[in-house]
């Protein structure tokens, strides 16, 4: 082949301007004109600043102090205020020591003071109803610090006693009763702490009084 007949031959087309066409070549060459984008290094990592748990607020004192407090100005509802903080620290003493709640401690005491007695005789001696009481007892034996008998020398009632092991923690149970009580009147004078009964059981003599409407 002659360099005329070459000259002659047309050019080859690019790979991408035959599959791309024309729009794409016309693209590219708008791409190549423009600058290169400028590379941008990352920003190192800032530092986590700990700032901390914000300081709560004071609390702020009470308007009234409790004892000043109008709530507190009726009788009935002192007592049982106080009443509520000192059944709070004896349930959480016994609690911890004995593993026993307040009714299961009245009635560990109730079944302490005889060698035997049936479960209406303890509730009435520990201050509790009658479901309550039962409840008690049943939790008892299950710790196995009373025994159930069921007899019929009682009318078919079922007779509870202390077990061994249940006389043991009777004996802790009302020491450690002897020593609080002795801590919450240590500063009364014998007189002031017969008075102090007289007065307690004067009040509760009124109670139907109070409730009767």
């Amino acid at each position: 082949m002659t360099s005329s007949s070459a000259t002659r031959r047309a050019p080859r087309t690019s790979a991408a301007t035959s599959v791309k066409g024309p729009k794409a070549a016309k693209a590219g060459r708008a791409a190549a004109g423009r600058p290169a984008p400028i590379a941008v290094p990352d920003e190192p990592d800032e530092p986590d600043i700990d700032i901390g748990t914000p300081p709560r607020a004071a609390a702020l004192p009470a308007p009234v102090q409790g004892t000043q407090a109008s709530v507190n100005r009726f009788l009935a509802a002192y007592i049982m205020g106080v009443a509520n903080r000192l059944a709070n620290g004896a349930s959480n003493h016994y609690r911890s020591r004995f593993n026993l709640g307040m009714s299961e401690w009245r009635a560990m005491m109730a079944v302490g003071e005889n060698p035997e007695s049936i479960v209406r005789e303890v509730a009435e001696m520990a201050d509790l109803d009658y479901a309550a009481a039962s409840k008690s007892v049943r939790l008892l034996e299950g710790r196995g610090l009373v025994s159930i008998e069921q007899t019929l020398r009682r009318g078919r009632a079922a007779i509870v006693r202390l077990t061994p092991e249940g006389a043991v923690i009777y004996k802790k149970l009302r020491e450690s009763a002897l020593r609080r009580n002795e801590r919450l009147i240590s500063t009364f004078t014998p007189a002031e702490v017969d008075t102090l009964w007289s007065l307690l059981r004067r009040v509760e003599q009124q109670v139907p009084h109070m409730n009767a409407d």
